[in-house]
Parts: structure tokens; sequence; C-alpha cells
């Protein structure tokens, strides 16, 4: 016997969805769920394998899809089927005919619809870089921008996405004073199925340099969803050469993955094309940044692309050769790239809202970050 839940939201097809089900020897109906939460809790307790949806129903989106079919439901959707098809939902039966599908045959769940060719450009999709750091102030967000705007220079035309689900600071830090975060729109338009939409939600903070800005107060991260925000990403390595994403610090689930805080920073730096860990040079930062490389191993297979040692000149005396041995005997992993303390230029940039590089080219910090672009190879692009 197959247990169906169904969610309709009121939609015309239900009476002729009901009917089939109860004439269907096979099929059982379970609930008739008034909305996502329901429908998410019968079939997380088992009560229900198959839950069939309305795509108009309130709050369902491609996070809610994913969870529905982690938790073993067939999902599927009657109704307007390219909206369905935008949401990843395969199943789209006829509500008359249920008792004549199979259930139990798989069914490879689509991405999004691509989005439409501009026809200017047939490159590859291009890259995600997140820069990521243990907590502590590493520089995270300041290396991001630089690296962001190192890219722009070179004509990469990247994307830059605060997505630090600690809040976001990229915008301050530019002078976006833009009440609207980027992320959360573009993450509500794509869990909708309206990926289009998240390329009016991008600002251009210097030429050739686009931002998605972050949320503004840390209660806010669980409307950063893993499955809405792959999408947007998606969206963006389709016109941009590179993504570059700046993260927030946790990497333990501490609780259901789905819903855990640092469930986002976790994927991220998992599906990462590049990953560049960053740490500061004072005796505590590289403690932190030794038990961050540990921690990242259990969550990355490889290696990251690069590990940096930010604000090289303010510790502990100790000459960069002696931090990168320090650094190499405890990790395992001696530093790539050392980057100096600046402060004039660090503090020019944000008191003009500009990245380091569009306030001081010429300066120290500025080049070590080129040296990284170079180093990563991003520049071949």
């Amino acid at each position: 016997m197959t247990d169906v839940a169904i969610a309709a939201a009121g939609a015309a097809w239900e009476p002729q969805a009901l009917a089939a089900v109860d004439q269907a020897p096979h099929l059982r109906l379970a609930r008739r769920c008034v909305d996502v939460s329901e429908l998410l809790a019968v079939v997380r307790t088992g009560a229900a394998s198959v839950a069939l949806v309305d795509p108009a129903l309130p709050g369902l989106d491609i996070d809610v899809v994913r969870e529905l079919t982690s938790a073993g439901a067939a999902v599927a959707a009657c109704g307007d089927t390219a909206a369905a098809a935008a949401l990843g939902i395969a199943r789209r039966p006829d509500p008359t005919q249920l008792g004549q599908v199979d259930w139990a045959e798989p069914v490879p769940v689509p991405g999004p619809p691509p989005p439409p060719s501009t026809g200017a450009d047939d490159r590859s999709a291009g890259r995600v870089l997140v820069v990521w750091g243990p907590a502590g102030a590493p520089g995270r967000s300041t290396l991001a921008l630089a690296l962001a705007s190192a890219l722009a220079g070179l004509g990469q035309r990247p994307a830059l996405v605060d997505a630090d689900v600690a809040g976001g600071t990229l915008a301050q830090q530019l002078g976006v004073l833009d009440d609207l975060s980027g992320i959360l729109a573009s993450c509500r338009a794509a869990g909708n199925g309206r990926v289009h939409e998240v390329d009016g939600h991008l600002v251009e903070v210097e030429p050739g340099l686009d931002l998605l800005t972050g949320i503004p107060r840390a209660d806010l991260w669980p409307h950063l969803r893993v499955g809405a925000l792959g999408t947007v990403l998606d969206r963006l390595r389709s016109d941009h050469a590179h993504v570059v994403v700046d993260v927030g610090s946790g990497l333990d689930l501490d609780g259901t993955v789905g819903r855990s805080r640092h469930a986002l920073t976790r994927h991220l730096v998992e599906e990462a094309d590049d990953l560049v860990v960053v740490g500061r040079a004072d005796p505590v930062g590289l403690s932190r940044l030794v038990r961050g490389l540990a921690e990242l191993r259990e969550v990355v297979p490889g290696p990251p692309s690069a590990v940096v040692v930010n604000l090289a000149g303010t510790g502990p005396g100790w000459s960069e050769r002696e931090v990168a041995e320090t650094v190499r005997r405890l990790a395992g992993r001696a530093p790539d790239l050392f980057l100096p303390a600046d402060p004039a230029t660090l503090h020019a940039a944000m008191m003009h809202g500009r990245s380091p590089g569009a306030a001081a080219p010429a300066s120290p910090f500025v080049g070590q970050v080129r040296e990284l672009v170079a180093t990563l190879r991003l520049d071949d692009r």
C-alpha cells in the first residue's frame, strides 16, 4: 500500500486527485495537508511515501522539494507544469490517473531551467571561489573583496557574493545603502522558480564588479537555504567567469543538516571550485588557523587551493619563514602567501567605500592579492 499526502491549497485538480486515490486499490490517502509545514511533518514521520503538491502552494520552494525527497518521498505536482519544473519536480501526473503511476520508479530531478542565452559568449560556466577562515576576524571579507576587485581589473567581470550567515559586511564596506538584501531577494526568487530575477539584485560597485549584498542581521540566516543559493550561484556562473563567495566561519552542523546554522557555509566550502583559507598572523589567529585546517580536512577531502596568512608583521616578532614552518609542522600545510599589515590602505578603502585595489592600487597589500590571483591561475580564464 502506498500512502499519499496531498497539499493542494484548494487547487481545482484536488477533487480529481482525491477520487483517483480512493479508486486505486494500492493507494491510500494519508493526509490532506493545509500547508508546507504539515506536509513536511507527515513525510518526515513516515506516514506518507508520496507527496502530491500544487506548485502554487505557499511556502513551497526548491529547498522544500529537496527536504521531501531526502525524507524518502516521491514528490509529484499537478497544475502549472512550468512552475513545477522550475521547482525541480519531475513527476507531473494527470490527477485522474494517479493509480497508473509507478511511484517506486526513480525519477531524475532536473535543475532549474537554464538562463536564456545572449548569444554573445559561448564560454563555459564560471568557477566558484570561496574564501573561508576560522573565527576571529581573519579578514575573509576583505580578502574576498580584494580578490574580486583584482579579477575585475583583469577584465574577468566577477560576481562577489556575501554569504556570511553571521551577517554581511560587504555592503557597508562598499557604501551600498540599499535596504534590500540582494542574497535574500535572490534566494527567494530562485527558490520559487524565478531564477531570471537574480540579475536584477546585483549592484555594480566598481567597473566590472557585481555585488550580491548579504543579510543585514544574523537572525535572518534561516532564509539562506542551500538549494536556493545553489540555484543563484548557477545563474551567476552563467555570465561571470568567477563567483567569489565570502562565507562565515562555522563548519559544524549542530543539528539537522538542512536546518543547521552552518549548513550553508559547510556546503559552499564542500562544493567550491577554488577554496582559499585565511588566518591571522598573531598567536591566537595562527592557533585558530591550525585548528581550522584540521577541521577542514574532515569536511573537504582535498587540500584547499591556497592558505593565506593575513596581517603579516603584526604577530609575536616571528619571521614569515618561522610562521610558515610552524604552520607546516602543526597543520601539515605551509601558507602559500602572506598578506602584509596595511592599515592605511584598508582604512582609506573603508572610509571611501571602495575596494583596496581601487583605493590604493600600488599598495603592498594589493600587490600580494594580485600575486595570489596569479598563484591560483585565476587570470587564465
